[in-house]
């Protein structure tokens, strides 16, 4: 499944920001967004701000939110403010064929794994990247890569990584998907996962103790994923210290994906880290030895 590229983004393009998940700084979104406004019309619903417990606002206020900048003519991608949690509340009221229609790509990661999952199976690209509350204090070196993903989708992009599996000389093709781990596993048995068959899937987590990452991981196997799958990628676990048994997430992902009859890569820089690579999903990717190439 080769996903055809999202509407164009150029300088000067109309880009709106939405938050469908949690809350954010108002502070450090202001920042993203002095930032943005150097290259870009940012547009933003007043709302945005609004803060509902751990929500950015009702279901009702972010579903709009979200709906009217897909469905806005002028628009030409959409940015997410923060992840947190609350987009897969979304999810049952999304119009995948507006979705698809309007062929924009959304930015972000973390809790915006729904939406990515959701922009698979409406058959368009998306982007997993940082967000604009966390780009008004990134580096220059990621927000050069940031645009360059958002107005280049279809340049080619490869990285050295590490093998984990136990035979290296294979290689695998498919289309590059998945995000959050946590989230991936909370839309088990649901309607709303990503399009699996034949994909390179890209796992990352953050505050997850290690016998957590296990139990989602065996989930995910018993539940047929690594069936399907060509490959898996495997981005930054952070802040999963371990337990009184002093396991690793390094050694649960190690016993997990070291037997494996498909090729398996980690040490990807991108996730809940400072320096968090942006991934274009959608696009074709290749593992062949010690390398993901993403649109070769």
């Amino acid at each position: 499944m080769k996903l055809a590229l999202p509407r164009p983004v150029t300088e000067g393009s109309r880009l709106a920001i939405v938050a469908p998940a949690g809350p954010f700084s108002e502070d450090a979104f202001r920042s993203g967004v002095a930032w943005l406004k150097q290259r870009y019309d940012i547009v933003y619903n007043p709302d945005i701000f609004t803060k509902m417990g751990f929500f950015a606002g009702s279901d009702d206020r972010r579903l709009i939110e979200l709906t009217d900048a897909i469905s806005d003519p002028d628009v030409d991608a959409i940015l997410c403010a923060r992840g947190g949690y609350g987009a897969t509340r979304l999810l049952p009221k999304l119009d995948l064929e507006l979705i698809r229609e309007a062929n924009k790509t959304i930015v972000g990661f973390s809790d915006i794994t729904a939406l990515h999952a959701t922009w698979a199976r409406a058959g368009v690209r998306s982007i997993h990247a940082p967000m604009v509350a966390a780009l008004g204090n990134a580096e220059e070196s990621l927000r050069s890569r940031w645009i360059d993903a958002l107005e280049n989708p279809a340049s080619t992009r490869s990285w050295e990584l590490e093998r984990m599996d136990c035979d290296s000389g294979t290689s695998a093709d498919g289309t590059l998907i998945g995000g959050n781990l946590a989230v991936l596993a909370a839309m088990l048995g649901t309607s709303f996962l990503p399009p699996l068959d034949d994909a390179i899937l890209f796992i990352e987590d953050v505050g997850e103790r290690p016998y957590r990452v296990d139990r989602m991981l065996t989930t995910l196997d018993q539940s047929g994923w690594f069936r399907r799958i060509r490959g898996i990628v495997i981005g930054a676990f952070t802040e999963g210290d371990p337990g009184p048994d002093g396991v690793l997430i390094s050694e649960v992902l190690e016993r997990q994906f070291s037997s494996v009859d498909f090729p398996v890569l980690h040490g990807l820089s991108a996730g809940h880290i400072v320096d968090n690579e942006p991934l274009p999903f959608g696009a074709p990717a290749r593992i062949e030895g010690d390398r993901l190439t993403i649109n070769w």
